[in-house]
């Protein structure tokens, strides 16, 4: 039986000190609408610590709710290049390019091992390659079996989709990342990526 979905401490801590770096009446509306308790939790959770999704989409919603759906997606790109370098990541990344090379496929297929470090009880991330050529690419990234309570709002799948959008903009790659429409009653997302 799976248990509380969560996420580790150091990825909170990152999305939390990067929220605090936003003009100050962003920060604001963005801390006004997280429960004090919640707000303690983030700060305190030892970095390799769980805290339970619930209480980190708090602060994921209240920075959606603030920045609107294309500056969260932003957001988290640029988020995303900070926790790659997270030193829990930063050692599976390294090893992932010297096997596998600098390329969207190797970014894309690191992410799911990175998922496992970062991510408990929220699902599994898959990887799943459509056309892979010299010059072209493209994946479905599927996020099968995660809690019903990652689809709420939305802002689970558009920070899933930056992150991935980031994995291209560090291999200099152009390409597009775009969510498919979840089916009624899944649990199912699908990120299609693709490149030139």
């Amino acid at each position: 039986m799976p248990g509380l979905p969560a996420i580790r401490g150091f990825v909170c801590k990152t999305i939390l000190d990067a929220a605090r770096s936003l003009p100050e009446d962003q920060q604001r509306r963005i801390f006004m609408d997280i429960p004090p308790a919640t707000l303690a939790l983030l700060e305190s959770t030892p970095r390799l610590g769980w805290v339970p999704m619930p209480e980190s989409m708090w602060l994921t919603d209240a920075l959606h709710l603030t920045l609107g759906n294309p500056g969260f997606r932003h957001f988290f790109s640029l988020l995303a290049e900070h926790l790659v370098s997270a030193p829990l990541l930063q050692s599976l990344f390294d090893g992932a390019v010297r096997l596998l090379g600098l390329t969207p496929q190797a970014m894309l297929k690191w992410s799911t091992y990175a998922w496992e470090q970062a991510f408990r009880d929220c699902g599994r991330l898959i990887y799943r390659p459509i056309r892979d050529t010299p010059s072209h690419g493209r994946v479905e990234m599927i996020l099968e079996d995660f809690p019903p309570l990652l689809h709420r709002g939305g802002t689970f799948a558009e920070a899933l989709a930056a992150t991935f959008e980031m994995f291209l903009r560090r291999v200099s790659k152009k390409g597009r990342v775009e969510l498919r429409p979840m089916q009624p009653h899944t649990n199912r997302l699908v990120c299609d990526v693709s490149w030139e």
